[in-house]
């Protein structure tokens, strides 16, 4: 490495992570007059909605759906913010197909389809089918009321804090009797509530707690799920990019790697960065980390910084999976082999809820996009796409077979590259015999990202998708947070809350920037808050 070192660049904000998130943060703080730098390990910005191109296909990585994406969602309020031009997601009319041995129903736009075809061939459990949707129906109409929960507390006065607090009981305590309703078992007595027929219940098989069944179909009574924008995922990276005012002196900086986050007397001051063997420092008032919490807190700032406890809190919590992508191009439009724009989802509902997602190529649950079916861009003509999606963990097949480098960084060798073919002729293979027999023969080529590749993109521990989930073991231990032990450290993306997805990574993008702009511009944070006001 050159040891010489560039001091030269002062900035209002340093935002460490090109995401939806950090890109979201720098648009918006850049707009409101502070000099705003991105650093970006990757040549590309985008994070998990980057995507890749091949041959002239497109290829989305990380996007099932969208939501808060439509006329009145929170994030087209923010992006509405920036600008008028922002990419207009489609709505979707087809969600989401479950396909089993037991099941082949589809939700859509219009819940009540779905609800008559379960009272059809389950008559007998009429009663708790409607006492089913009615609750769907009511977290819908909860969930409108969302966007009085966004802003974080962090940036509230007294009076700020108890009318939130009070918004926060009357519209989330008619949600809390499903929460604790997760697992095998959990999951058994909360279906039990309304149901008896265990046939009926696999419908739900794959789902993880209570309020995953519940919430898409609230979901699809309020019309909120959308497909990305024409050109996928990558537009709105793209277009969040061309919104950060370089006018003013900022700007982004990729294929630079963060090493040291310079701390005195407990107050953020700078970064260093290397980029092509040499390494710069710059200085800023405050620093934005949109990237895992954890590689923050152990790895760039000095250990005696943040308390044992903390660490030891965000060590223990419960994390989203990664997953094994298969992103294939198809010689034929794929709805010529009969596939839909929905999301179908294919699982064996003999399996446990934890066998769908512990990412045995056997057992997990696929699902199955075509994006062409919606997007011709994303295809040469008179071809398709299909992305699979599995969830999957770092640590199968003992780190997949990968060995470690005296950096500590996993070598992708032969047996990786053999275990990655193997997975992903699985796959196709039970995709092949549930959806298109004669799959494999239209398969131009395909590639696959493994948890090893999204760690090595992303430096999200294990890969995850989505980072921490909501649950009981992650609310109490209070791992999701914006402030830091740091004065002007303020956590991002979406490890700065529980969930994931772009509604949340635009939601911390939103509260990280407010809490910078209270301490360097009233005026702009002001404006912001408004944004989110409900009309």
């Amino acid at each position: 490495m050159d040891q010489s070192l560039e001091t030269d660049k002062i900035f209002d904000v340093i935002i460490i992570g090109a995401g939806i998130s950090g890109l979201t943060s720098a648009a918006l703080l850049s707009n409101a007059g502070l000099k705003v730098c991105v650093l970006e390990r990757h040549y590309l910005i985008g994070g998990y909605l980057q995507g890749f191109e091949r041959n002239d296909f497109i290829f989305d990585t990380a996007i099932h759906w969208l939501n808060q994406c439509g006329e009145k969602g929170t994030v087209t309020k923010i992006f509405n913010h920036l600008g008028k031009d922002y990419p207009k997601p489609m709505a979707m009319e087809k969600i989401h197909r479950h396909l089993s041995d037991k099941v082949d129903y589809t939700l859509t736009n219009n819940p009540e389809e779905l609800k008559k075809e379960l009272i059809r061939d389950f008559p007998h459990e009429e009663k708790g089918i409607n006492k089913f949707f009615n609750a769907a129906k009511k977290i819908a109409a909860i969930s409108l009321k969302f966007p009085l929960l966004f802003r974080s507390t962090e940036t509230m006065n007294k009076f700020e804090l108890f009318r939130f607090r009070l918004r926060q009981m009357s519209i989330g305590l008619p949600m809390v009797k499903y929460v604790f309703y997760s697992g095998d078992e959990g999951m058994k007595k909360g279906l039990r509530k309304f149901f008896s027929d265990e046939k009926l219940m696999s419908f739900w098989s794959a789902e993880k707690d209570l309020l995953s069944c519940l919430f898409p179909i609230a979901w699809a009574y309020n019309n909120d799920y959308q497909n990305p924008p024409i050109g996928g995922s990558q537009v709105f990276p793209a277009w969040l990019n061309s919104k950060i005012n370089l006018t003013n002196g900022s700007e982004v900086i990729l294929s630079s790697n963060v090493n040291e986050i310079i701390v005195e007397n407990n107050q953020f001051k700078g970064v260093k960065y290397v980029k092509r063997h040499k390494e710069y420092q710059l200085f800023a008032k405050h620093l934005i980390a949109a990237c895992d919490t954890e590689l923050l807190y152990t790895k760039l700032l000095s250990p005696d910084l943040v308390p044992t406890s903390i660490k030891e809190k965000l060590t223990k919590s419960e994390l989203y999976s990664s997953s094994v992508t298969i992103s294939i191009a198809l010689d034929c439009p794929s709805e010529d082999l009969g596939f839909s724009s929905e999301l179908t989802l294919i699982c064996n509902d003999e399996n446990t809820r934890s066998e769908h997602s512990l990412g045995d190529p056997h057992k997990a649950a696929i699902s199955v996009l075509s994006p062409t079916v919606r997007d011709k861009t994303m295809s040469p003509e008179n071809k398709g796409v299909l992305t699979l999606y599995v969830p999957a963990w770092m640590d199968y097949e003992n780190n997949w077979r990968t060995t470690k480098n005296e950096k500590g960084e996993f070598v992708r060798n032969d047996e990786y590259k053999a275990l990655k073919q193997k997975y992903a002729e699985i796959i196709i293979k039970r995709v092949s015999e549930k959806l298109c027999t004669n799959l494999e023969e239209h398969i131009l080529f395909y590639e696959v990202a493994t948890p090893i590749t999204y760690h090595r993109y992303s430096l999200n521990k294990n890969g995850t998708m989505m980072g921490t989930r909501p649950g009981k073991i992650n609310m109490q231990a209070k791992v999701a947070h914006y402030k830091t032990p740091i004065k002007n450290i303020t956590i991002g993306g979406h490890w700065a809350e529980l969930g994931g997805g772009v509604p949340i990574a635009v939601k911390a993008a939103y509260n990280s920037s407010l809490i910078v702009l209270k301490d360097l511009n009233k005026a702009e944070f002001n404006a912001l808050v408004n944004v989110m006001k409900m009309n």
